[in-house]
């Protein structure tokens, strides 16, 4: 019965693997018969894409050449409907032309024929589709189709052909043809993919709610999942989708590989049969006296002889093995004969399977086994071999239910060739084993390990061992430990690591081979809170699921999530790292789609060189994430850390150490602007600016000092010292000379830790100065990304009497609709806004706007930046209030304002 069932696992043991290995063959020859036929629906696909294109942008598009027309008729001067009707006549005599139409501005000038469309002249644009509006916003040609036509319900469906009419950069109209939907699909050939064998659907993405609209389809119920795709933009979305009608795999090709697939078992099944045999025939041959029966190992004697040989033959050197599963003749009675007989007949397999290099291996009793390796084994060596053999000569039993395990405990010793009998060497090494085993306490062991995982070391192993209470307090540790360790180095969200892994990760890296370099790179999802605040946090989620695949292709399980949106790989090959990091700009060259919506994403991407860039994880860290900053701050794509990124660094560590000790020892200096008040024609306030010396008689940058105190979370303690000296200087002086406010700027950091309205309001009324003659400017993209958790602070500081400034206005966030919403009293616009004052009719419009809203919300306008006469006057005629720039006085130490007022 035990031969049988031997017979039947062994021919499952053969059978599954061969089954798998057929399939497996059967699939690969799919895969490549289905490529092809992929390939070529690719190459169909590119041809009827370009084809579509060309046919809507040129062939059948009537209403580019009508726009041109119309530019040309308007520098004659010549009214659209004095010409329109002559233009149109000729396109209207065609029977797939259903309607022609022409706007000046967004007033439908004439629609013809007259008897359809003429009532629908003189109606506004957004009376009309939204098609025509997003015309005139892209200010290109815009294809949209079938469609039915206004005040024609009944008739058939159309293709609209809308083309803006553009002056330089201004909107002057638009040009609309509408054709037939049969002559426009007819002119696109679609039915000449279906005459090549392939289904066909083509459809486009509605602008307004992103739903799919088929536009043609040779099968109206065909599913398209698997079909290739190929996308174009008109400028809206479109997508041409086709299969082959029979399937990517036809019917005869189904049954060619079913028949590879047989003929393939049949080939492996003898093969197999004939290794069977051979094997067989072998192991009865080799059944001797030295021979342990119930293993076909080496008994004490067979094992000795052959050691003897090997010593005697003066070769390498040999490392001798002994291993003893303790309690294993307890176990083996409680298991029963077929189970321990499986574990015994088990073992040279294992052995052989774990062992690759010319060895012995013998079974001295019931629970003992002698491992002889020739080679010359380093210390380390042999202790990870011994360890890793233990495993493999593990038994598992059920006892009462449970699982239990005996691990094999062991003992190694170095033989030299000529120095003494095999007997010998294996006498002391067991007698080596059991004084080592005499002087070992499990629970003293155990211990020893848990003050090793405290230390952080990352190798412990808690072994079995042969008391069954100490056996399941192991066990109990070992999966106490994976939970820990699954939390602590896993991100929660996308199952990648996190820092914490990275770290740990990189110092194994570097201490296997420290000659050996690696890159670290570093991917940051251009603009990617734009997505969370456009659609949802899911959608957001959903794309980073996406990023995550992605990258896992080049970095496998070298993948990191260190916040938000920012991901680190590593990459131990040995490709440059700006090779590598161009192939990680590809993988994102196609849009991520999250249901029907489809997300292009750039990535920034910085990268820095183990060991050049860094000899400790931590160090490698902090070089890559500076190089990150540095292409943030340039605009570009790619950074690779250099001796340039190395130099800015000792930079930012000199200011940081500067700016330190400045605002310990109350050195750093405070300089003022003062802001001239056009209605009185005097300075009337002044704005404090910090200014720390660069030690070589020039000063550092100001926003450079004042980003490096963000970073490094000193921020606030800069703030409270500027404050403090500012109203300072206003209590010892600045009223009297004149100054009715004082402006201070404060971080965001600084509004949004707790109390922070009564810290500030404290440090200045703490100084003896009216809170009303002191202004806090905060800026303006920080205060609108921050808005909903800053405003409850400033709410509380304008009740105070403190006045808040909105600075840097006009710099990317700016919108007149929400000034009347913002917790501010004061707007201060941008340089980048008034230098353009001069030139750009645009901006001096603008800043008229802003000026004009700004008054009706009762705040007052300062203009900064202001540098020359010219542009004084421009902007004092805009009705602004106050005016600050090197026009009127560049900043200055308190001192020197104090003598340029009294000179006023």
């Amino acid at each position: 019965m035990h031969k049988r069932y031997h017979r039947l696992l062994m021919c499952v043991t053969v059978a599954l693997p061969v089954l798998s290995a057929t399939i497996a063959l059967t699939f690969v020859l799919r895969g490549a018969i289905v490529d092809v036929r992929q390939r070529e629906a690719e190459n169909i696909l590119f041809y009827y894409r370009e084809k579509i294109v060309l046919q809507m942008q040129g062939t059948i598009n009537e209403a580019t050449a009508l726009a041109q027309t119309a530019t040309t008729i308007r520098t004659m001067g010549e009214d659209a409907p004095d010409w329109l009707a002559s233009a149109a006549d000729p396109l209207l005599q065609r029977p797939e032309v259903r309607m022609v139409g022409l706007f000046e501005g967004d007033t439908a000038a004439g629609m013809l024929p007259l008897e359809k469309f003429g009532n629908l002249a003189g109606r506004d644009l957004r009376e009309f589709s939204y098609v025509y509006t997003m015309a005139k916003v892209v200010k290109e040609l815009v294809v949209e189709g079938p469609v039915v036509l206004p005040i024609d319900p009944e008739g058939p469906a159309a293709f609209l052909f809308i083309q803006p009419i553009v002056e330089g950069d201004a909107y002057l109209g638009l040009a609309a043809v509408a054709l037939e939907q049969d002559y426009v699909l007819d002119q696109l050939g679609l039915e000449g993919l279906y005459a090549q064998g392939f289904d066909y659907e083509l459809w486009r993405v509605e602008p307004q709610n992103g739903n799919k609209e088929i536009v043609a389809s040779s099968h109206a119920d065909a599913d398209f999942s698997q079909a290739q795709k190929a996308a174009f933009y008109l400028p809206t979305q479109w997508t041409l989708s086709i299969q082959p009608r029979d399937g990517w795999l036809s019917g005869g090709q189904r049954l060619g590989l079913a028949l590879i697939c047989f003929l393939s078992q049949g080939v492996l099944f003898s093969l197999a049969y004939l290794l069977y045999r051979y094997t067989r025939q072998k192991r009865v041959l080799r059944e001797a006296d030295a021979v342990d029966r119930s293993t076909g190992l080496y008994n004490r004697c067979g094992f000795t002889a052959a050691l003897d040989g090997w010593l005697r033959d003066g070769g390498r050197p040999v490392t001798l093995f002994y291993f003893s599963i303790e309690g294993y003749t307890q176990v083996a009675r409680l298991i029963g004969p077929e189970e321990e007989e499986t574990y015994l007949k088990s073992i040279p397999a294992r052995l052989g399977e774990y062992i690759h290099s010319p060895h012995l291996a013998g079974r001295l009793d019931e629970g003992s086994y002698l491992i002889a390796l020739r080679d010359n084994l380093e210390e380390q060596v042999r202790d990870d071999f011994a360890r890793g053999l233990s495993l493999e000569l593990l038994l598992q039993v059920r006892l009462d239910g449970e699982k239990s395990f005996l691990m094999a405990r062991y003992q190694y010793l170095f033989c030299e060739p000529g120095g003494g009998r095999a007997a010998d060497w294996i006498s002391r090494l067991i007698r080596a084993y059991y004084d080592r085993v005499a002087e070992e306490s499990p629970v003293r062991m155990l211990t020893e390990k848990c003050r090793q995982l405290i230390e952080g070391k990352n190798d412990v192993v808690f072994d079995e061992y042969t008391d069954l209470e100490m056996m399941e307090l192991s066990k109990t540790f070992n999966r106490y430990r994976k939970q820990v360790e699954q939390l602590a180095y896993s991100d929660p969200v996308f199952s990648v690591g996190n820092r914490l892994k990275l770290l740990r990760d990189v110092n194994m890296l570097i201490s296997y081979d420290k000659k050996r370099p690696f890159s670290l790179f570093c991917v940051d999802i251009c603009a990617f809170s734009q997505y969370n605040e456009l659609f949802s946090a899911e959608i957001g989620d959903e794309i980073l699921y996406e990023v995550v695949r992605r990258l896992s292709r080049p970095f496998g399980s070298y993948l990191y999530r260190i916040n938000g949106d920012v991901f680190l790989g590593v990459s131990v090959t040995e490709e440059s790292p700006t090779s590598f990091a161009a192939r990680l700009q590809g993988v994102f060259a196609g849009p991520v789609t999250v249901g029907n919506l489809s997300f292009p994403l750039q990535v920034r991407v910085a990268a820095c060189v183990y060991p050049e860039h860094g000899d400790t994880p931590g160090v490698l860290l902090d070089h890559i994430q500076s190089a990150l900053r540095f292409a943030k701050e340039s605009g570009d794509l790619l950074c690779i850390y250099n001796d340039h990124l190395e130099e800015m660094i000792r930079t930012e560590a000199d200011i940081l150490g500067r700016l330190k000790a400045a605002v310990r020892e109350e050195t750093l200096e405070v300089w003022y602007q003062p802001i001239m008040r056009l209605a009185e024609g005097r300075y009337s306030a002044a704005e404090a600016l910090v200014r720390l010396p660069d030690g070589k008689g020039g000063y550092f940058s100001a926003g450079q000092v004042i980003s490096l105190a963000e970073r490094n979370g000193i921020v606030e303690e800069l703030g409270d010292y500027v404050l403090r000296r500012a109203c300072l200087f206003m209590r010892e002086g600045g009223q009297a000379l004149g100054l009715k406010r004082i402006g201070v700027n404060i971080s965001v950091q600084q509004l949004l830790v707790g109390n922070s309205a009564e810290h500030l309001l404290g440090l200045i009324r703490s100084t003896g100065v009216d809170p009303r003659l002191v202004t806090l400017e905060v800026t303006e993209s920080i205060l609108i990304q921050s808005i909903d958790q800053a405003a409850l602070a400033l709410g509380e500081l304008r009740e105070a009497g403190v006045h808040i400034a909105l600075d840097d206005f006009g710099v990317g966030y700016s919108s007149l609709n929400y000034l009347s919403n913002l917790p501010v009293d004061i707007i201060k616009i941008d340089r980048s806004l008034t230098r353009q004052i001069l030139t750009d009719r645009k901006q001096n419009a603008l800043l008229h706007s802003i000026v004009e809203m700004a008054t009706i919300n009762e705040l007052l306008v300062v203009a900064e930046g202001v540098e020359t006469q010219a542009e004084q006057q421009a902007i004092a005629q805009s009705g602004v209030h106050y005016i600050q720039g090197f026009y009127y006085a560049r900043p200055m130490p308190g001192e020197a304002l104090s003598l340029f007022l009294n000179c006023q």
